[in-house]
C-alpha cells in the first residue's frame, strides 16, 4: 500500500527517532525506502541494526552525494508500493499514521493524485507547537496553489502521492546544483491531479539550524537554476500580486547567482 521515503544524509541522531515512530505503527503494511545521500557518519551502520531487528520491512541504498532531489528519484525508482511519502530524517510520526492514511485512501477517487495531511511543529520535548493549526475544514478536494494562495492554509503539510504519478513528474536534476523546491512538483502535479487534504496532524517536525528552511540564502546561492527554474514557472501562475513580487525579486536573485557560478566556470 505505502512506500515511507526517507532521504538522509548524517542523520544517525535523529534516524533512531524516525525509526522508533516507523516500528510503533498501529499498521505495518509499509515499506521503508532509505536513501543514503553520501553520509559519512555511522549511517549505514545505524540502518543495517534497524535491518537486523526485523521489525518493519526496510530497502536502503546508499549513493554518492547528490542532493535530497535526486535521493527521491532514486526512491521512487525502487518504490513497489501504490503511494509514496516522503518522511524527512529529522522528522517522525503519530504511531497511528499508516492507519489513518489507510482509511483514508480507500475513499479516494481513482483519479487524485493522493493525500495531504497537516505537519506539527514540536519542541524538543516533542509538545506541539501549533497543534490547533487546522485546515479550517475535515476534508477538501484542491490543488497546492488554490490551498496556499487563495484559501491561504499556510502550514507545513505532508503529501501522501501515488507512485506512479511521481514517477511521471521527477525532480530535476541540474549538473553543479543539489536542490530545487519541492513545490515546484506539487504545483506541477496540481495542473493536472486533484489533492484530497484531510485535517489531520500526523507528522512530527522541527526546524534544525542546518535545516533548508534556516539556509535559504546558503541555497539560493549554491542552487541558482533549480531557484530560478521554480520562481520563473510561478511566474506564470494565478497567484496574488504581492507573492509574484517576491518571487520576480528572486528570480533576479537566482539569474544573478547563475551567472556568477558561470563566470567560476568558465
Amino acid at each position: 500500500m505505502l512506500t515511507i521515503f526517507t532521504p538522509t544524509y548524517n542523520r544517525e541522531d535523529t534516524l533512531k527517532r524516525l525509526y522508533k515512530s516507523l516500528k510503533s505503527q498501529t499498521l505495518k503494511n509499509f515499506e521503508w525506502i532509505i536513501v543514503d545521500d553520501g553520509s559519512t557518519d555511522n549511517t549505514e551502520k545505524l540502518v543495517q541494526s534497524f535491518i537486523d531487528e526485523q521489525e518493519i520491512s526496510i530497502i536502503y541504498k546508499k549513493t554518492k552525494n547528490g542532493g535530497k532531489m535526486r535521493a527521491v528519484n532514486v526512491g521512487v525508482t525502487l518504490s513497489a508500493r501504490e503511494f509514496f511519502f516522503i518522511v524527512d530524517s529529522d522528522d517522525y510520526l503519530d504511531e497511528r499514521a499508516v492507519e489513518i492514511i489507510q482509511e483514508e485512501i480507500v475513499t479516494l477517487p481513482v483519479d487524485y493524485a493522493g493525500l495531504v495531511f497537516r505537519k506539527v511543529e514540536v519542541l524538543d520535548n516533542g509538545f506541539p507547537i501549533r497543534e490547533k493549526e487546522s485546515f479550517g475544514e475535515d476534508q477538501i478536494d484542491s490543488t497546492p496553489i488554490d490551498i496556499f494562495y487563495r484559501r491561504k492554509i499556510l502550514g507545513d503539510k505532508a503529501e501522501i502521492v501515488k507512485t506512479s504519478i511521481m514517477r511521471e513528474y521527477p525532480f530535476p536534476e541540474i549538473e553543479g546544483e543539489k536542490f530545487v523546491p519541492e513545490g515546484y512538483i506539487w504545483n506541477q502535479i496540481g495542473e493536472n491531479y486533484l489533492f484530497r487534504y484531510i485535517d489531520k496532524g500526523i507528522y512530527y517536525y522541527q526546524y534544525l539550524a542546518d535545516g533548508y528552511t534556516r539556509r535559504f540564502s546558503e541555497i539560493i546561492k549554491k542552487n541558482p537554476e533549480g531557484m530560478k527554474l521554480y520562481y520563473a514557472y510561478m511566474l506564470k501562475k494565478d497567484i496574488p500580486l504581492k507573492n509574484k513580487i517576491k518571487f520576480l525579486i528572486r528570480l533576479i536573485q537566482s539569474i544573478y547567482y547563475e551567472r556568477k557560478k558561470d563566470r567560476r566556470n568558465t
